[in-house]
């Protein structure tokens, strides 16, 4: 039922040519404290609105109502489907179609009933839950994982060796000397019989290259982060081998076999998080040096009719702002209608720039630069 958000599954939602078309969101943060009957209500409630705003402003009567949200009333009523949530819930409803999509970002309680779906908060989705991979990595233990703010989930590397002891094809008692590596001042010591060393060092890089090749195989032409949680020492021998264009100069350091998948996620999104937002002091940064120029701007109205001809390159907005209003193309302006013809005119400018080929970012407001609601830069 639901669905994996990509790009090209926001550009098929904004050729919905069916309206009314029908956009609810809402937080499902409270499933982590398991009240799947309190978020049956609030979508239940959400459902109402949209009744509401289907009867007043689109003046259905209630058969064609309870068609149109069939699918939806059903959903409601689906406990299975309420204890498995994620952060935040999008719906998209329409004649033609029913598309629902779990969100690894908490969104804000909304329904939206217009000539097209609102999609600022689904489009916040795409860029603050980018994945990352996670690599643990011991001796006697490796295992790669896709995790984003969220979640973590093990992938499968058949190819590659479960530990030393396998790759070097040892026995219990020549492997012991690898079983146990303490930091000691940022080099490995070893602890088994005779004089370990150089040797040592050699096969355990061999063991580490073997696991290097492994990853690059799977992540072939991936350019997410790795980050690699592994003893200081251990990681310094894989940083010095590594072929994967995206491994962090950081990493978290520690026994990642006696850490849970939780504390693995979490920790990990402490060092990662800055990086995956590294776009947004980019974009900043090239909006602040434009700002006294025209090629950029942060007046809603000019940003609307710049995106409606194709101008805007990349637009940055507060995924909470709205206005109502349409922009007429015969006069080049702005005007609120006061009827159903009126939308959010910030939805209306990122669904506009995203047809046109530029880049969307829906953000917090704390986030955004001077307090602005929003703000592009144009290709010309």
């Amino acid at each position: 039922m639901t669905e994996e958000l990509k790009l090209e599954t926001l550009k098929d939602l904004i050729q919905c040519q069916d309206s009314p078309c029908i956009s609810i969101y809402m937080s499902t943060k409270a499933v982590h404290k398991g009240e799947f009957k309190k978020l049956e209500i609030e979508f239940k409630n959400l459902l109402q609105k949209v009744e509401e705003k289907l009867k007043a402003d689109w003046g259905f009567k209630e058969r064609e109502i309870n068609k149109l949200l069939e699918s939806a009333f059903k959903l409601a009523s689906d406990s299975d489907f309420w204890q498995q949530q994620k952060e935040g819930l999008a719906v998209f409803i329409s004649s033609e179609s029913f598309r629902v999509f779990k969100l690894s970002v908490d969104t804000y309680d909304n329904s939206h009933v217009s000539y097209n779906f609102n999609l600022k908060q689904l489009i916040s989705e795409i860029h603050d839950s980018q994945e990352y991979y996670l690599l643990a990595l011991s001796s006697n233990y490796n295992q790669l994982y896709q995790v984003n703010r969220n979640d973590i989930e093990a992938l499968d590397l058949e190819e590659s060796p479960l530990n030393i002891k396998e790759f070097l094809n040892l026995d219990d008692e020549a492997a012991e000397k690898y079983q146990s590596i303490n930091t000691a001042g940022g080099s490995s010591v070893f602890h088994g019989q005779g004089a370990a060393g150089d040797d040592d060092n050699e096969d355990l890089l061999h063991y580490l290259k073997e696991i290097d090749r492994v990853i690059n195989t799977k992540l072939k032409d991936k350019k997410n982060h790795l980050i690699v949680a592994a003893d200081d020492s251990v990681f310094s021998l894989y940083k010095n081998i590594n072929s994967y264009q995206g491994l962090l100069d950081e990493h978290l350091s520690g026994n990642a076999k006696q850490m849970n998948n939780k504390e693995l996620r979490e920790k990990s999104w402490e060092i990662i998080g800055s990086h995956i937002h590294d776009y947004l002091e980019d974009i900043k940064e090239r909006y602040m040096e434009l700002k006294s120029t025209d090629k950029s701007s942060a007046d809603l109205e000019k940003i609307v009719e710049a995106a409606h001809y194709g101008k805007v390159d990349t637009l940055v907005l507060n995924k909470l702002a709205e206005k109502a209003g349409v922009f007429v193309e015969d006069e080049n302006e702005v005007k609120l209608m006061e009827n159903t013809k009126d939308y959010d005119l910030y939805n209306y400018a990122a669904v506009e720039t995203i047809k046109n080929g530029g880049s969307v970012y829906s953000i917090e407001k704390n986030e955004m630069p001077e307090e602005n609601d929003i703000l592009a830069i144009y290709r010309y």
